[in-house]
């Protein structure tokens, strides 16, 4: 069962992947959210990495519409999407698109992202730049203005899968 904690952290995700915020996330929203992933990365969706990011975007829709989309209309509603959290198998592939989003991020290879990759991503995907800033914060164990790949995926695999009110990871699209 969703617990309050996972149904706003899911909350607040439905609104950022809701492109055109008519109230249901459609696979043309899923595309819009990886290419807005890779436009701040400079990247474009047709390179290697940017292919890897639209590819699970289309990943994560497909598990979405056969697990979630229970009237089969081709759109998850707000509810169908936070019970997504009772469903590994959808999370799963969620966090796949976080880390292949930090790997388009990872613009200079260095296995690490900075402040500045981390608010320009945040900003194209429509998170407040002092939410942004202080998810950053919260993500950044060691504080040395750097994320690595293994604090955001462990940030990532927070967001979806923690219902601790506490968890850092809840900041990784902003407030929830």
């Amino acid at each position: 069962m969703t617990t309050p904690i996972q149904e706003r952290k899911l909350a607040r995700h439905f609104e950022l992947l809701d492109y055109d915020r008519d109230g249901y996330i459609e696979q043309s929203d899923m595309k819009m959210f990886a290419e807005r992933i890779c436009q701040a990365a400079g990247v474009a969706p047709t390179a290697p990495k940017g292919r890897k990011v639209m590819q699970q975007a289309d990943m994560l829709w497909e598990m979405l519409h056969q697990s979630m989309d229970h009237d089969r209309d081709h759109q998850v509603s707000r509810e169908e999407f936070v019970d997504a959290a009772d469903m590994p198998s959808v999370m799963t592939e969620a966090i796949k698109l976080g880390i292949a989003a930090f790997e388009v991020m990872d613009q200079d290879g260095d296995g690490k992202i900075s402040m500045a990759e981390w608010t320009k991503m945040d900003q194209r995907l429509g998170v407040d730049p002092a939410e942004s800033r202080k998810g950053f914060g919260q993500l950044d164990k060691d504080n040395d203005g750097h994320l690595t790949k293994a604090e955001f995926t462990k940030g990532v695999e927070e967001f979806y899968r923690s219902d601790n009110a506490s968890a850092p990871g809840n900041w990784a699209f902003g407030k929830f």
